[in-house]
């Protein structure tokens, strides 16, 4: 399995958003703190920058990245694997329609952004983990959202050479 200079780029630029998202969300004190005004997502905005013509591949890092993501920042086996796998259902059908723009990209990183944090949020509530409200999940994707539509435009520009983003 050969593996192309975009996927090498992709794959080291994963590997520091991991790092990079892990080192952020230590200084985090809660999910749903509302002293924090840029939560870290990183990683969910770099999802669709994995759109690949080979399927299996893309399936094959989404599903690589959620079990590291679950390794070392969630305690529960396959939750992130399982979300990441929906993210990138939903951005396949999108980026299949519509032509590769930075637009387009921050788009995807909104809604990636707020399926999960939709889904984080209703599990929370329902497991009665933390009391949150709807104001929270609200506050959460707004203050989720500056910090990754920046790294969008990082992303855009560190791999806009693969002939899908140009």
């Amino acid at each position: 399995m050969l593996v192309s200079c975009y996927e090498k780029k992709f794959l080291i630029l994963s590997l520091l958003v991991i790092i990079l998202d892990g080192i952020i969300i230590y200084y985090m004190p809660s999910y749903f703190n509302k002293i924090n005004y840029l939560y870290p997502m990183l990683m969910i905005s770099l999802i669709p920058f994995i759109y690949l013509d080979n399927k299996k591949r893309y399936y094959l890092y989404i599903i690589i990245a959620g079990a590291i993501y679950d390794l070392l920042y969630s305690s529960i086996l396959l939750y992130n694997v399982i979300l990441f796998v929906i993210l990138i259902s939903i951005d396949i059908k999108i980026l299949e329609k519509y032509n590769s723009s930075l637009i387009l990209f921050s788009i995807l990183a909104f809604i990636n952004i707020t399926i999960y944090d939709t889904i984080a949020f209703l599990l929370i509530m329902l497991t009665s983990y933390q009391t949150v409200s709807i104001y929270d999940l609200i506050y959460k994707i707004d203050h989720s959202i500056l910090l990754n539509i920046m790294s969008v435009f990082v992303y855009w520009f560190l791999l806009k050479k693969n002939k899908k983003l140009a």
